[in-house]
């Protein structure tokens, strides 16, 4: 039987994570911009994904007590993996950050925060979309984050190319060329996130 209390419950859980994500993202954009108390910061995304996690057992809590869902339990699965995935690796480059005594932000950075924190605000708008079942929204969105994760392909490519430009410090190259790496990774995690809402929009559309 329709609950729309209890759907409320769903919906509002997703957005709560990504609300958490997208102050993740925000500290991180902040992190990067000097790079000067990267402990602090690390620490404070720590604390947002441990919140992340917390939202994700509630939200399976949820889905165990719950017989009709307003999506499918699978779908609603992979959405909060999904979702966990990305501040999973938002705090891992924080921390890199700080294991790897990486001391100086570079362009290269910069420019992956930014896209990360564009692209959590897009997420959180998609999640605003779903409960409203603004399908078309979704697929604007779907669209523009897929320009980003493009993006973040170029930025890879561009920022590995200038470290070996010059490779002199060779501690310093395989340090940084895996961070470039795991940041594109995340972006990669943006895009595998609004492919499952687009499924999920075919679905109930």
């Amino acid at each position: 039987m329709f609950n729309r209390k209890k759907d409320l419950i769903f919906y509002r859980i997703m957005t709560d994570i990504t609300a958490n994500i997208g102050e993740a993202a925000q500290l991180f954009y902040e992190n990067v911009e000097t790079l000067s108390d990267k402990e602090e910061y690390a620490e404070k995304i720590k604390t947002l994904e441990s919140k992340g996690d917390d939202y994700t057992h509630l939200l399976i809590k949820e889905l165990n007590q719950t017989f009709v869902t307003p999506l499918d339990h699978e779908d609603l699965l992979t959405l909060a993996k999904d979702l966990d995935d990305i501040i999973d690796g938002i705090e891992a480059c924080a921390a890199r950050f700080v294991y790897m005594h990486v001391e100086k932000p570079t362009p290269y950075l910069l420019q992956f925060a930014d896209l990360l924190r564009t692209g959590a605000q897009l997420i959180q708008e998609a999640f605003v979309g779903l409960e409203k079942r603004n399908y078309t929204q979704i697929r604007k969105i779907s669209v523009e984050v897929n320009i980003l994760e493009n993006e973040g392909d170029k930025i890879l490519r561009e920022s590995i190319s200038s470290l070996f430009e010059e490779p002199v410090d060779l501690v310093n190259l395989i340090k940084m060329k895996e961070i470039y790496e795991k940041l594109e990774a995340v972006t990669d995690t943006y895009e595998d996130l609004m492919d499952v809402l687009e499924s999920v929009v075919m679905k109930y559309a």
